[in-house]
């Protein structure tokens, strides 16, 4: 006999994704020569759920290594930028029974300097990276249940059926 049950389970209702391109002018207090090379770490962020959308706000440390004085030494600047961002997000199910949500994001590529570029301010540099976000929730899903009628008995009923002899009566 087959039944029907509806079951109470948090799925992914919506997914976005999103990459990000942001400029940052680094101010440095020497001449620049060369720009020898450049690291974004310690990237932290956190989410927030606005209708349709996923807010992201974070931050990361940018350190840029150049040389300065006609190439005769190197030095490192370092700065923090501070970035506000949304995401949009498709619906994956409807069906949403709960209005608690909860935001899952994760990142893709991490924030990477594309180009740097000597200015007349400092250090002008790209900054890329990709997010994924979903929003998990509870949903209500149909399952289609199969009763199972074995016995216990039926297994004492193979248990008998087995010839434990069946060596020996050759």
């Amino acid at each position: 006999m087959n039944d029907i049950r509806e079951i109470v389970t948090r799925a992914v209702l919506a997914k976005g994704r999103k990459k990000f391109k942001l400029k940052e002018t680094v101010l440095v207090n020497s001449d620049v020569s060369s720009v020898l090379g450049c690291w974004i770490i310690n990237h932290q962020f956190t989410t927030e759920l606005n209708n349709k959308e996923v807010i992201l706000t974070g931050q990361f440390e940018n350190n840029i290594w150049y040389s300065a004085d006609n190439n005769s030494r190197t030095d490192v600047a370092r700065s923090t930028t501070e970035y506000n961002g949304t995401v949009k997000v498709k619906e994956v199910l409807n069906d949403n029974i709960s209005d608690h949500c909860d935001v899952v994001a994760r990142i893709l590529q991490q924030p990477t300097c594309t180009n740097a570029l000597i200015t007349n301010d400092g250090i002008e540099i790209d900054i890329t990276f990709e997010v994924l976000v979903e929003v998990i929730g509870e949903t209500k899903m149909m399952v289609n249940v199969v009763s199972c009628n074995h016995q216990e008995d039926d297994l004492d009923m193979l248990e008998n059926e087995i010839n434990e002899d069946f060596l020996e009566s050759r």
